[in-house]
């Protein structure tokens, strides 16, 4: 239970993130809801989204590819391809364990060997590679927010 709780900071964090996110997105396009199935903005209209995934759930918990293209450099291909949504993937233990959420980016690709990773951030991101990885989960929500491009 003490795990549960000491992940909570973290929890509300990540809240206040989408709330922002949700609150931009309110206001550069209309408010979006559901109707059974569809998802349809204010007047009642069908919207599709064209979303891509990008994982960063895997074993790493870091967003795949950022060591070998800067978040920025990703984050406007993605807006460029069309695509206004991302399904951002996290493993759940990076909101309700501490110790986990707190390892920085830098130990968790040396954790399970990945070097060449390492150099691929430095050079491409140099500004996460020390950020622990809930912070780091918070630079690249904020990139998709700066790029309007909605995070399911």
């Amino acid at each position: 239970m003490s795990g549960c709780s000491r992940g909570l900071p973290h929890m509300a964090t990540l809240s206040v993130m989408v709330l922002l996110l949700i609150s931009i997105v309110t206001v550069t396009a209309l408010p979006l809801h559901t109707n059974g199935r569809w998802i349809v903005d204010e007047s009642g209209k069908r919207v599709k989204l064209a979303c891509v995934n990008w994982a960063s759930h895997l074993d790493t918990s870091v967003a795949e590819g950022l060591n070998h293209q800067p978040l920025d450099v990703i984050s406007k291909g993605i807006k460029s391809m069309g695509f206004d949504c991302v399904r951002l993937t996290w493993p759940l233990l990076l909101l309700t364990n501490d110790s986990f959420a707190s390892i920085t980016v830098r130990h968790s690709l040396h954790n399970i060997g990945l070097l060449q990773s390492i150099s691929g951030i430095q050079a491409n991101n140099p500004s996460i590679i020390d950020l622990p990885l809930i912070k780091a989960y918070q630079v690249l929500l904020m990139i998709m927010i700066i790029r309007k491009i909605n995070n399911n």
